[in-house]
């Protein structure tokens, strides 16, 4: 009887730990989440700190490329339990059908130029093309208040959109603050900054349907737990610097 007992524990404890969380992310959005080439390996930001939120939630994470119709229709569809906004968390984006983790990273757009151009200001944005990424700026507040006088461009891929900087398709990008400091040196410096900082939303979180909930609420604690013990700063440094505590 001790025997069948201890075997009903040990498979019971063996499930509990080998459980699946499969976690959408984009397949090239650095610094944030990347793929490599040759294996279905993914690095970055959101990947460190998505591993150790499995970790503590006793899971295996399962990365799985956000489909093409969005983040949302791949929650819909179940090809993934949860998933990181690439887009930043907004009143509007607040539906009865989902449901958000606290923000794990504060939320800013950023203008950048060619380092050689003649744009050194925001002063200077008339009259220009305007590459932007569509996953952050949809619908967004700064698309309304350049666009008088500016052509907007939308594009899904960011290697494409410095490219097209690069190649003077367009005369600006704007893009996600953090991923606009990593463009400056894949770039090797042949971009700049253009003004300061843009708030957008109310930080980036975690994104899941509302009937999990109670998988939510477990994020949002590990998220406070991380913050606590230091292992939530260890990796934001490794990624863009040092940052006091979460947004």
């Amino acid at each position: 009887m001790k025997l069948i007992v201890f075997f009903v524990l040990f498979i019971s404890n063996v499930l509990t730990y080998s459980e699946s969380l499969k976690v959408g992310v984009l397949q090239f959005a650095p610094p944030f989440s990347s793929k490599s080439d040759t294996t279905n390996h993914y690095y970055g930001f959101v990947i460190d700190l998505m591993n150790v939120i499995c970790e503590r939630l006793h899971d295996q994470c399962e990365f799985v490329p956000i489909p093409k119709n969005g983040e949302f229709d791949g929650l819909d569809k179940g090809i993934m339990d949860v998933t990181f906004t690439p887009s930043p968390i907004s009143t509007s984006s607040k539906s009865d059908k989902y449901v958000f983790s606290l923000p794990y990273l504060a939320s800013h757009g950023q203008f950048l130029a060619l380092a050689s151009g003649s744009l050194n200001s925001v002063g200077d944005i008339h009259q220009k093309k305007i590459g932007y990424f569509k996953f952050i700026f949809t619908d967004s507040e700064v698309l309304r208040k350049y666009n008088a006088n500016n052509t907007f461009i939308e594009y899904t891929d960011p290697a494409e959109l410095l490219n097209a900087l690069v190649a003077k398709t367009i005369d600006l990008i704007l893009i996600n603050h953090y991923a606009a400091k990593y463009m400056i040196g894949m770039s090797g410096a042949k971009v700049k900054l253009i003004g300061s900082k843009i708030p957008i939303g109310s930080g980036y979180g975690v994104i899941t349907l509302k009937r999990n909930t109670v998988l939510i609420n477990k994020i949002n604690n590990i998220l406070i737990d991380m913050e606590k013990d230091g292992s939530y700063l260890n990796i934001y440094n490794e990624y863009f610097g040092s940052n006091p505590k979460l947004p």
